[in-house]
């Protein structure tokens, strides 16, 4: 293996467990700090998005295009529906899976958004499931009734809350990725993703002003806090897209497979989550799903923040 291909990898897989790490920690702040839903999200996304804005604006190749789609309003329009439709409902959705559940289903569902995304194409475009799209949902759906069933098909392993939001995490997921792709493409995934939180982060504001409700963290949750922020959130896109230089975006959406793996082992080593034979064999199954669809179709695997 080629020394770039394996600093690519490594970017990737760090990325991947700094971006799982940050679920357990969230459920963690919820459960003994008692911090508020929606002032992580619109906190988080604020500060994060400020952040990369300033990263994008120090960087010669992105500061040129930070502005320009401010210059057209389609581009504006577009924005606003990423910034609500996926970004800013990716992150409620996830947290408050995170929040009703717990870290480690929550970002395992998540990883139901391939499946999501292959469902919208086919009927988008009005075309046959492949055998592999057939193979993928099938496994998905086999995969989600042992998770949430621990197999028994009278029982429910996890609460109806966790499910439905664990679920929506991953349709919210899939939008995250469908509907920025022409904004990605003119005007990169730093100022987009900046400009998304920023704007986010202000609209969630608006509904509930953050500097109302601003937790009394001790040093410890302050630690919790700012890792979501910084290497949960920052420092995790920002080794994302490092990767890209190295590997191929495929190979990056198969190394988001570490995401859910350290929300799990972090959540059952310090979070008192079960995780049966049962339970892990449905995990197997919902990531698998990932590397059925790369295989087969390499353009529809893609990375979520």
């Amino acid at each position: 293996m080629r020394a770039k291909q394996l600093q690519g990898i490594l970017l990737a897989s760090i990325g991947a467990i700094l971006w799982g790490v940050s679920g357990p920690i969230a459920q963690w702040l919820f459960t003994t700090r008692h911090m508020s839903l929606i002032w992580l999200i619109e906190s988080k996304m604020l500060l994060s998005g400020l952040i990369l804005l300033l990263v994008a604006a120090l960087l010669p190749k992105e500061r040129r295009r930070l502005f320009a789609l401010w210059h057209s309003w389609r581009s504006i329009l577009a924005l606003v529906v990423f910034t609500v439709c996926g970004m800013g409902a990716m992150q409620f959705v996830y947290y408050k899976a995170v929040a009703v559940g717990n870290a480690a289903t929550a970002t395992i569902l998540q990883f139901l958004s391939p499946v999501f995304i292959v469902l919208y194409t086919m009927l988008r475009e009005r075309t046959a499931p492949r055998r592999a799209d057939l193979i993928a949902v099938i496994v998905a759906l086999l995969g989600t009734f042992l998770l949430v069933t621990g197999g028994q098909p009278t029982h429910l392993a996890i609460s109806p809350a966790a499910f439905f939001w664990g679920v929506a995490t991953g349709m919210a997921a899939a939008a995250y990725v469908l509907l920025p792709i022409h904004l990605l493409a003119q005007y990169g995934a730093i100022a987009i993703s900046g400009w998304a939180m920023t704007l986010g982060g202000i609209l969630f504001n608006l509904i509930r002003p953050g500097w109302h409700q601003i937790p009394q963290l001790d040093p410890l949750g302050n630690l919790g806090y700012w890792f979501i922020v910084i290497p949960g959130t920052v420092i995790a896109y920002s080794l994302y897209l490092a990767s890209l230089d190295y590997i191929s975006a495929t190979a990056v959406g198969l190394l988001d497979a570490f995401e859910p793996l350290a929300a799990t082992i972090l959540s059952v080593l310090y979070l008192n989550v079960h995780f049966g034979w049962v339970e892990l064999i449905g995990t197997l199954l919902i990531l698998s799903t990932v590397f059925i669809l790369a295989l087969a179709r390499p353009q529809s695997v893609a990375s979520s923040v």
